[in-house]
């Protein structure tokens, strides 16, 4: 067995052993009362940040639907999603303190960074009823393999509106922002520009920093040229964000930029407020462009809230 397969051999045990550990406090020898399916965001494991997240979130509403599961959503870390996201068409809120778990009817699904997955048939063939699940991964093509890109978007927006509706916080901030027409910018950097702290290590040094930064903001003027209404830029890196603002004329957002997963070890609820109002105003757009030159990182944060949106979407690597 090589290094790696051991390290993920232990990595799945560990897991395991938190999963029983944490969950072992709800035992209960009474089988659950119905089909349900639990997403949990509780601290126990990373997750990566919103949109992951609500890619959890959505594929397991979706499986919750096809089987006729009861669907909750335990959503308590770092921040309680009450705050910002509440019940709309689906009361998806459950009560931790009546919590239960039964040794063969109760089942945890850890599923993070899992692509291969059928979680569909995971449950189907289960003789479980009741399932806490883990998971960061947009399955729907998996749970609708028959569906094209463009239904697969209108599903995913249309079950995101089901269970979602902004909580006043939100929508005050929101509107407090302008109402007129605009295009976005998003970019993701991650550590690229020595500011951010996140999964990835590499550091461009100063000089490559400065040249692909003023590349993206050639993009941005040659874009921004061809339309006649304001831009927003939203990113990752503040350092980027305040050198677009001395060289174009574009809007940001106040604050600080946040990564939900929290590698800081602090609770900043500014930031990730400034998180949601960041994924709305994107959604709010009449054209939303996704900056990706290399070796910047990919990111779904943008595509995802065009989705939720319904705004254009487009890819500039170039």
């Amino acid at each position: 067995m090589t290094l790696k397969k051991i390290k993920q051999f232990l990595g799945k045990k560990h897991k395991k052993a938190k999963l029983f550990a944490h969950y072992i406090k709800y035992f209960s020898l009474k089988p659950p009362n119905q089909k349900q399916i639990i997403v949990c965001f509780d601290g126990l494991f990373p997750h990566g940040g919103l949109v992951d997240r609500l890619k959890g979130i959505i594929s397991f509403y979706q499986i919750a639907q096809t089987l006729g599961y009861d669907f909750k959503i335990i959503f308590n870390n770092p921040f309680d999603l009450n705050l910002f996201l509440q019940p709309n068409n689906v009361d998806w809120q459950i009560d931790t303190n009546k919590m239960t778990w039964h040794p063969t009817k109760t089942k945890t699904l850890y599923l993070v960074n899992n692509f291969d997955a059928n979680p569909l048939k995971l449950i189907k063939n289960s003789k479980a009823k009741q399932f806490y699940v883990y998971a960061n991964i947009d399955y729907s093509k998996t749970n609708f393999p028959d569906l094209n890109t463009e239904q697969l978007e209108h599903k995913w927006r249309a079950d995101f509106n089901q269970l979602f509706k902004k909580s006043e916080l939100l929508e005050a901030k929101l509107n407090a922002i302008t109402t007129t027409p605009f295009i976005s910018f998003h970019s993701r950097f991650t550590t690229l520009m020595g500011d951010f702290k996140d999964t990835t290590t590499k550091v461009l040094s100063v000089d490559e920093q400065d040249d692909l930064c003023n590349n993206l903001v050639t993009i941005i003027n040659r874009v921004k040229a061809a339309h006649n209404i304001n831009a927003f830029v939203f990113s990752d890196s503040i350092n980027f964000i305040n050198f677009v603002k001395q060289k174009v004329q574009v809007i940001t957002i106040e604050g600080q930029p946040f990564h939900m997963d929290n590698f800081n070890k602090n609770n900043d609820l500014d930031g990730h407020l400034k998180t949601l109002i960041d994924f709305f105003m994107i959604a709010k757009s009449e054209t939303v462009y996704f900056l990706n030159l290399k070796p910047m990182y990919s990111s779904s944060f943008s595509k995802y809230a065009a989705i939720v949106g319904q705004a254009n979407f487009e890819v500039l690597d170039a």
